[in-house]
């Protein structure tokens, strides 16, 4: 999450224009269907359906994180599925290359 809301505060690294439609319509093959994450007001692990707006609570004893291992889900996809809910499925970050390997959101230059 702090990624995320550096991503807003910071303008000087956040990219300012919107996902093109090819980029859009290129995130399906580089997104998992579900994808599981911590929602932060109130700890619950929460599903994520790629372009979908809101989540789904889950009862599960596991966490979001083993949940997403177990179903082969990178921490980038993780990442990006969670900004997609959150932001926007057209937003930048909600592109798992806009992440390292370990979802950490990777500083974009200003042209």
């Amino acid at each position: 999450m702090n990624d995320l809301l550096r991503l807003l505060l910071d303008k000087s690294s956040r990219k300012t224009e919107k996902l093109t439609m090819d980029e859009i319509s290129a995130l399906p093959n580089k997104l998992p269907a579900i994808a599981y994450a911590t929602a932060p007001s109130t700890g619950e692990t929460i599903a994520i359906r790629r372009g979908e707006s809101g989540y789904l609570r889950v009862t599960s004893c596991l966490s979001a994180e083993e949940l997403n291992i177990l179903y082969g889900v990178s921490k980038p996809q993780a990442k990006a599925m969670f900004a997609g809910v959150m932001l926007g499925w057209h937003t930048p970050a909600a592109d798992p290359d806009s992440y390292d390997a370990e979802g950490r959101l990777v500083r974009q230059e200003c042209a």
